[in-house]
């Protein structure tokens, strides 16, 4: 059987007040128990960020992210998530030193059932988070602590940098809507906090995967203004990350600076082959860049591999333009007749798809222009034939045919 705990943000209290940072690495080490059970078969944590409470409860109506209820009212929010168990915590800070104090809470009765304190000596933050993983499986009778009871880093600053991390894309996602600046400075702050942990701990693997999820994040909305420099710290720490150089080379290549997204994406392609569209992409900041023989011999790697049809039609115009410039242009002059559907000039386009063909007879656009010819003077047979062609060189053609109102026949 499952056990089901909610685990509520731990909160924290330091001696004279302040402790902004002891807040955000209670909050974060809650947040860091739940990723080490996401695995595990016996327990299942379902963390509790803001939970409506029903109106007749005495209580808050809600959760303050990162506290300790008390028993009673942490029942009342493992309920709310169907949760048998909930985990409560609190780090604290004073003259004598460091602690994390945690209860597990029996929904049923309403009271611990468990509790674990640990003294943190200084320098050992980082060894809490497994401590308490083990304590918690025990405390569950799961029969074993997770599978990888190694720290998330190791030393505490490292750790450190990678709770603050964590907290930050939380306030990232709390304020995209209502202060999307607020948001964008939160994620930098987050990125950046994780690059701090690789500097401390080159090896460790939770904050590169974080770093790396903002910066695909980013890639995805062709933002590039904040990333690059953050990236390129962690290309220093981890130089064998394949990933990361490839996300530094996306995020020059977005800010328009093709010599340093060559140096990244070559790098990541000597650790770790790119897949055939990124490949493709390298090819044309080389074209860009006047490297016309890397280039070319990169798109033909693309076209021995095996890359989906569109990817290798891509490749195939780029080789052409690369190889013979000349007959890139006949292949645009010839098309603008096509489509534009005069007459009188349908020979000479005609003569222009011929000559490209005669040189690279994959062209998709080629037969497809031929079709659109044919199709125009009323030859339904070469058209189909044209037609049917390009689809089998690119099949996104059967669209194109689709808006124009023409289809090979099957």
């Amino acid at each position: 059987m499952t056990e089901v705990v909610a685990v509520v943000p731990f909160g924290a209290t330091v001696e004279g007040g302040g402790g902004t940072e002891a807040g955000k690495w209670a909050r974060q080490i809650a947040r860091r128990l739940v990723d080490r059970f996401a695995d595990d078969p016996d327990v299942e944590l379902r963390p509790v960020f803001l939970v409506a409470m029903p109106e007749a409860a005495s209580d808050a109506g809600y959760l303050v992210f990162g506290s300790t209820p008390d028993a009673k009212l942490a029942s009342q929010y493992a309920r709310s998530v169907e949760a048998g168990y909930a985990l409560t915590g609190t780090y604290r800070e004073a003259a004598g030193g460091r602690a994390l104090e945690v209860a597990l809470v029996d929904v049923a009765r309403e009271s611990p059932s468990a509790t674990f304190s640990r003294e943190i000596a200084p320098g050992e933050l980082h060894l809490v988070e497994p401590a308490l993983a083990a304590w918690l499986a025990s405390a569950l009778a799961a029969g074993t602590a997770p599978a990888d009871a190694a720290p998330a880093a190791a030393n505490e600053e490292a750790y450190a940098a990678l709770l603050e991390g964590m907290d930050s894309e939380v306030d990232a996602t709390l304020l995209e809507k209502s202060d999307p600046a607020g948001a964008e400075r939160a994620i930098l702050e987050a990125a950046t906090a994780y690059a701090r942990a690789l500097t401390g701990d080159p090896a460790a693997d939770a904050a590169e995967e974080r770093v790396l999820v903002i910066a695909a994040g980013a890639v995805e909305r062709e933002d590039h203004r904040l990333l690059a420099p953050v990236l390129e710290r962690v290309v220093e720490a981890r130089p064998r990350s394949w990933r990361a150089h490839f996300m530094l080379g996306e995020m020059r290549r977005l800010a328009g600076d093709v010599t340093g997204a060559i140096v990244a994406l070559e790098h990541a392609d000597a650790l770790r082959s790119l897949r055939p569209e990124d490949s493709l992409r390298l090819a044309q900041l080389h074209i860009v860049s006047g490297a016309s023989a890397v280039a070319s011999s990169r798109l033909r790697r693309v076209l021995r591999g095996d890359a989906e049809p569109a990817v290798k039609a891509t490749a195939r115009r780029l080789l052409l333009g690369v190889r013979y410039p000349e007959l890139e242009k006949d292949l645009e002059e010839a098309g603008k007749i096509a489509v534009e559907g005069d007459p009188a000039r349908a020979a000479d386009a005609e003569a222009r798809f011929e000559r490209v063909l005669a040189a690279e007879p994959e062209i998709w656009e080629a037969h497809f222009g031929r079709g659109l010819l044919a199709w125009q003077r009323g030859d339904a047979a070469a058209a189909d034939v044209a037609f049917a062609r390009a689809i089998e060189l690119n099949p996104a053609a059967a669209d194109l045919l689709s808006e124009i109102g023409a289809a090979p026949e099957n």
